[in-house]
C-alpha cells in the first residue's frame, strides 16, 4: 500500500514558526549563496493576467535548492485593489516537494513568507552593497513588505531616520506610527517621493504602481546612495541603470521576463554587459559588492523562488520537530 500524506500549515501557524530577523538574513542567505554557487533550478518565474476586469495578476515561482534538498512551486495573487475588501494586496501558497520521488512535503500559507524573504533579499543586498555607516531609509511605498524591508535594515545598520512615502496618505502614516513602535526608530511619514529621497543612504522602491511614473530622479541620488528597486511598474528615471556605478539584479534570466526594468531589457538597451553582477555571485563570493563609498549603485530584485524554499523548508522543519500543522493524505491505496 503507497500512502502520500503532506503537511498544512495556515497563517497562524507558519507565524507561529517564523525565525528571528538574524535566523531570516542567515537562512535567506544561504539561498543566495546556492545560487551564487549554480546549486540550484531556477526556471523564469510565470507571470499571468487573467482579465482586465481584475486589477491583479498571478506570478508562479518554481525552483530546486540543492543544498536544502527541496524543491518547491509558489503561487501568489498580486492585487492592488484588495485592501478595498480587506485582503493583503498579496495572498500566496507555497507548496515543498520531495526531490527524489516528487511527492508533496508541506503546503503552507506564504504570505508573510514572502513579505519576510522579500525584507530579507532587500537587507541582504544592502549589506553587500550600501555604505557601513548608513543610517537614513526613504521607503517608497506601504505595501506588506514594508515593515519586513525595514526590520532588516534596521539590524544590519545604524539607522537613526526612516522617510515613508506612498500614495495612499493613511498607508504611510500607519507604517511609520508601526515603525516608531515596533522598531523604536524616527520614522515621519512624508507627501513626495522626493522629500523622502533627497539626501538618504538607502532607497528602497516598493511601490505598488497601476502605470509608469518616475518617482525617483537621478538628481536626487546622493553619491554613495544604495537603490533597492522592485517594483512591478517602472518608477525610477530610466536614465539610472546606465548612470549608477553598480547595477546588480537577482537574476538575469529572470529579468528578460518582466519587472521593473524589463522595457529597457526589451527595447535592447539594457544588457547583460551593463549588470555588474547578480547578488548571489556577490554573496558566494565571486564577484565584489561595494568597493567605494561614493558609488551609486542599483540593486533590482525581482523576487525568486529560491529564496521561498529556502525559508519554506526552515518553516516546514520547525514544524516537523514541534508538531504543527495538519497531515493530509493526498492518497493512501495501492500501487499503480
Amino acid at each position: 500500500m503507497a500512502r502520500v500524506a503532506f503537511r498544512f500549515l495556515n497563517r497562524a501557524e507558519v507565524q507561529s514558526l517564523l525565525p528571528s530577523t538574524a535566523t531570516l538574513i542567515e537562512v535567506v542567505e544561504q539561498g543566495l549563496r546556492a545560487h551564487g554557487a549554480g546549486e540550484v533550478v531556477l526556471p523564469p518565474k510565470s507571470h499571468i493576467h487573467l482579465d482586465d476586469r481584475f486589477n491583479g495578476h498571478f506570478n508562479i515561482l518554481p525552483g530546486f535548492v540543492a543544498p536544502v534538498e527541496a524543491a518547491g512551486v509558489k503561487v501568489v495573487g498580486d492585487y492592488v485593489d484588495n485592501h478595498r475588501v480587506g485582503l493583503p494586496s498579496e495572498v500566496a501558497m507555497l507548496t515543498l516537494y520531495d526531490p527524489a520521488t516528487g511527492v508533496p512535503r508541506c503546503l503552507m500559507d506564504a504570505t508573510v513568507l514572502t513579505w519576510l524573504r522579500t525584507g530579507a533579499v532587500t537587507g541582504i543586498g544592502a549589506r553587500y552593497l550600501a555604505r557601513p555607516e548608513s543610517s537614513v531609509v526613504a521607503h517608497l511605498g506601504a505595501r506588506g513588505t514594508a515593515l519586513s524591508n525595514l526590520k532588516t535594515l534596521a539590524a544590519l545598520f545604524p539607522l537613526r531616520e526612516v522617510r515613508i512615502t506612498s500614495k495612499r496618505p493613511e498607508s504611510r502614516e500607519r507604517l511609520a506610527a508601526t515603525v516608531r513602535e515596533t522598531l523604536g526608530l524616527d520614522a515621519r511619514a512624508v507627501d513626495s517621493a522626493e522629500d523622502a529621497v533627497r539626501g538618504a543612504d538607502i532607497v528602497v522602491e516598493a511601490t505598488r504602481l497601476e502605470r509608469p511614473e518616475i518617482l525617483v530622479r537621478e538628481s536626487w541620488l546622493e553619491p554613495g546612495a544604495l537603490l533597492v528597486t522592485y517594483g512591478w511598474v517602472m518608477a525610477i528615471d530610466p536614465a539610472l541603470p546606465f548612470r549608477a556605478d553598480k547595477l546588480v539584479v537577482d537574476d538575469w534570466a529572470q529579468c528578460q521576463h518582466g519587472g521593473q526594468l524589463h522595457p529597457l531589457i526589451a527595447s535592447g538597451a539594457l544588457r547583460r554587459e551593463h549588470v555588474h553582477a547578480e547578488i548571489g555571485e556577490i554573496v558566494h563570493g565571486t564577484r565584489a559588492g561595494r568597493t567605494d563609498p561614493g558609488e551609486r549603485i542599483i540593486f533590482w530584485h525581482r523576487g525568486f523562488a529560491i529564496s521561498d524554499i529556502v525559508l519554506g523548508a526552515w518553516i516546514h522543519e520547525q514544524a516537523e520537530a514541534k508538531g504543527v500543522g495538519t497531515m493530509l493524505t493526498l492518497w493512501d491505496g495501492p500501487d499503480e
